[in-house]
């Protein structure tokens, strides 16, 4: 059957509405004629729609008679008419060919970059990279050689774990994952000192391995040696040995924040002007305008005019709005002031104490005068401050030895 409907639109077909009171007489002698009719769907009691091919369509007259029935035409489909059409509009086929054309050649290029999981390494730093290694927009898909690029990204980048692009339609997602800065591992098998990571009062030191240099109660500073591996004994040759030890210390942390009396708060009136650029590869085109508001916030939007799914064309309408905004002059209380200082200060200060200490005090002094509230904080807390650092030497020290079974 499909291949019965090809045919017959490369032939052509119409589609007819036949009207009559004897429909199944008309249709019985098409049949018997040998005169092909498909798609029959009736209308009404005298109404029938159906199709027929057009090397057909002049044998009906005589059945139209026979019948007492009308057929008229209600469309002609196919590629005969087709071509006709095309004939009879060649501008327009030929631009929208055209257009096809240049699709199917722009689909071939790279003509947007995304930039997946950054956090800390700046955008622009991997664009630029990306630039040097030759993947930029509006370069040819097939110029590209993802492993090359990766790996000299990589090379180039050492801040970079890993690397990895996909191009996907007409765009070029590159992947990313940031190396993460962590502190020195001291292997067991290494001679180290136990020193102090920060500033602090002795609380209590309990030292598992190695020589303890200083007592409860004494102030220490940071990087101070607080247990050494370094064992000297009178008599006996210097050791070495892996240092381990728990100092809980009280320290201390500071901070300051001033909040203005009389508040400037900026409030919308409503009122919005917006202005738009056609973006077009690297070329802007708009009328040089400004924000004709003293005081604003300003909105871009970026939205794609050509774009199929991940086909992304580089046609960009580019929409600036601003929002006018209106000073205010405020006065607040200084019990607000100090709420507020209060707030910052604790939000600042909690990003400074590690989550397994313990808050022994806090204190919060603050001094008025006409104009500014200022407060200091100040927090005891009591932490571990034992950091391991390894000791410099010749030889590493021994392997354990494994445990020989009893006899």
């Amino acid at each position: 059957m499909f291949v019965v409907r090809i045919w017959n639109y490369l032939r052509g077909y119409a589609i007819i509405i036949v009207k009559g009171l004897k429909i199944e007489r008309f249709i019985n002698l098409a049949v018997v004629n040998n005169i092909y009719i498909w798609d029959i769907q009736k209308l009404d009691y005298t109404t029938v729609k159906a199709k027929i091919g057009l090397e057909n369509f002049s044998r009906l007259r005589e059945i139209v008679k026979r019948t007492d029935s009308t057929v008229n035409v209600l469309e002609k489909r196919g590629l005969p008419f087709f071509i006709k059409s095309v004939k009879r509009r060649k501008l327009f086929y030929s631009a929208l060919l055209l257009l096809a054309v240049l699709i199917y050649v722009m689909s071939s290029f790279i003509w947007m970059i995304e930039i997946v999981g950054v956090k800390q390494v700046e955008k622009e730093k991997i664009i630029r990279q990306l630039y040097a290694e030759g993947l930029r927009e509006g370069v040819y898909k097939g110029k590209i050689n993802k492993r090359v690029i990766e790996n000299r990204i990589l090379i180039h980048m050492p801040e970079l774990s890993w690397i990895g692009i996909q191009i996907k339609g007409t765009k070029a997602v590159v992947e990313v994952v940031e190396k993460r800065e962590e502190p020195p591992i001291v292997s067991r098998n290494d001679a180290c000192d136990i020193v102090a990571a920060k500033d602090g009062v002795i609380q209590k030191l309990l030292a598992l391995n190695g020589d303890s240099l200083v007592k409860d109660g004494e102030t220490v500073r940071k990087g101070q040696v607080l247990v050494t591996g370094r064992i000297v004994r009178q008599g006996l040759d210097v050791r070495y040995v892996h240092a381990m030890a728990q100092v809980n210390a009280r320290t201390w942390h500071e901070d300051a924040e001033e909040i203005l009396l009389q508040q400037v708060e900026y409030k919308q009136t409503g009122r919005t002007d917006r202005q738009y650029k056609l973006k077009i590869l690297d070329r802007e085109f708009s009328r040089k305008r400004t924000a004709k508001f003293k005081e604003f916030n300003e909105y871009i939007r970026e939205r794609n005019l050509l774009s199929f799914g991940d086909y992304i064309f580089p046609v960009k309408l580019i929409e600036y709005k601003y929002m006018e905004l209106e000073p205010e002059i405020k006065q607040i209380t200084v019990e607000e002031a100090k709420a507020r200082c209060a707030e910052r200060l604790g939000a600042r200060i909690k990003l400074q104490i590690p989550e397994d200490a313990v808050v022994l005090n806090k204190k919060i002094d603050y001094y008025v005068d006409q104009k500014t509230v200022k407060a200091k904080i100040a927090v005891e807390i009591l932490e571990d401050i034992a950091a391991k650092r390894k000791i410099e030497q010749e030889e590493p020290l021994p392997e354990p030895s494994p445990a020989k079974p009893a006899p």
